[in-house]
């Protein structure tokens, strides 16, 4: 079975999109270890934001390209431009040692070296045009031929988004089958979900991509609040009831799993709210492939 691709994407920053990637990811892995305590599939999360924030997330920057620190440390750059390959480019976030065993969950991550990667494959695809001699692959196919083993060694692959995707727009929902989009329950947080789903229409339609939103993420909710709940009106509408998950409250315990040694919310706080609505998406993307 190939493996299932999901994009964690919305044109507006700082709606959860790492949390729910990070998150969705684990808890995806974690569906898979079979009743013997053995892994049944594998979970590959990658990251395409220069910030890099996943493998801060997990506990693992340590591992990740570092100029100074690392300079043999993977960071999907390399990736991406061919430098590397993808088992160079994959590190194990297995943490057994630290009391977080995650056998079947695996990262490519991302660093600053991410921003001048662009430019680079923009001119390798003028090189090509010009010399098709050169096996350089297409700018929109560069995911899709780089990540191609992936496909049938992982069961699923998570893609945590930039706000911005530019240049890998096209790589990404060419790629992806299906689009996670988490959005904050305010006014412009859901103007930017709708304009990021009318952008990605618009590119379906025109026959260049495949990938579908599948799932709206409202998060950071208060359910008390009249605005929250004026917005989650506003999705319902926008999206029909079935394309919108179960709504991530507010919570504390969001913000310091990760910043209490790199830990997930199955891992920091599983009987929380957020933990269990995260929990419900990921049955919904388990049960559709």
């Amino acid at each position: 079975m190939k493996a299932s691709v999901i994009a964690v994407a919305n044109n507006k920053g700082g709606v959860a999109k790492t949390t729910t990637a990070v998150n969705v990811a684990d808890m995806l892995a974690r569906r898979l270890i079979g009743p013997d305590g053995k892994p049944t599939g594998h979970v590959l999360l990658v990251d395409l934001d220069p910030q890099g924030n996943v493998a801060d997330a997990l506990g693992v920057r340590s591992l990740v390209y570092d100029e100074k620190a690392n300079p043999n440390g993977p960071c999907v750059s390399f990736l991406l431009t061919g430098t590397k390959t993808l088992r160079e480019s994959v590190i194990s976030l297995d943490r057994k040692s630290d009391g977080l065993p995650r056998p079947n969950l695996f990262l490519v991550p991302a660093t600053r070296l991410l921003e001048s990667i662009a430019e680079e494959l923009i001119i390798r695809e003028f090189q090509s045009i010009r010399n098709p001699q050169n096996k350089y692959p297409p700018l929109d196919d560069v995911l899709s031929v780089r990540f191609a083993p992936a496909l049938d060694i992982f069961r699923y692959i998570i893609i945590d988004c930039p706000p911005k995707l530019d240049t890998l727009k096209r790589a990404v929902y060419r790629f992806a089958e299906r689009v996670i989009v988490p959005t904050k329950p305010d006014f412009l947080s859901v103007e930017g979900a709708v304009q990021h789903t009318e952008d990605l229409k618009a590119l379906h339609d025109h026959g260049d991509v495949k990938a579908r939103v599948a799932y709206v993420v409202p998060a950071m909710v208060h359910p008390r609040q009249v605005m929250d709940q004026q917005m989650m009106v506003a999705l319902m509408k926008a999206y029909g009831r079935n394309r919108i998950a179960a709504p991530v409250p507010q919570s504390v315990v969001v913000k310091e799993s990760s910043g209490r040694g790199g830990r997930t919310l199955m891992e920091y706080a599983p009987d929380s709210p957020a933990a269990q609505a995260y929990q419900h998406l990921v049955e919904r993307v388990y049960h559709d492939r």
